[in-house]
């Protein structure tokens, strides 16, 4: 497995914890990143679709995908400008940066070795 594939894989990993534990235990999660106890559904539809994600991220790890991989790290940069912008603007609280910082770190770490690669 290539040095970007195991960038793929460990994201496709922990999005495999982060969707199971918002499916699973959604109040401890959100309380994790300081947001408050919810009793509403979405928390755990978006569980869901970080599960699929989770899928694609290690199929096209095992694969060597590396249009995948170009695009990923691309799309992890605007999840974290984009959750970060709502924050800006005052649509979300502060936090909800912390959750886009995984998704910025493993970006940046897929970019370098892909460049290097």
């Amino acid at each position: 497995m290539s040095k970007t594939a195991k960038t793929i894989m460990a994201y496709g990993i922990y999005a495999i914890g982060a969707g199971l534990g918002f499916l699973f235990m959604p109040n401890f999660c959100l309380e994790l990143f300081g947001f408050e106890a919810t009793s509403e559904h979405w928390i755990r539809i978006v569980a869901i679709l970080t599960l699929g994600i989770a899928y694609y991220y290690i199929s096209s790890a095992k694969a060597e995908d590396k249009h995948f991989f170009d695009i990923s790290w691309k799309g992890r940069i605007w999840f974290f400008s984009a959750s970060s912008m709502l924050a800006v603007f005052d649509v979300a609280p502060w936090n909800i940066i912390l959750i886009g910082v995984v998704d910025l770190i493993t970006a940046l770490w897929t970019a370098y070795t892909l460049k290097n690669e």
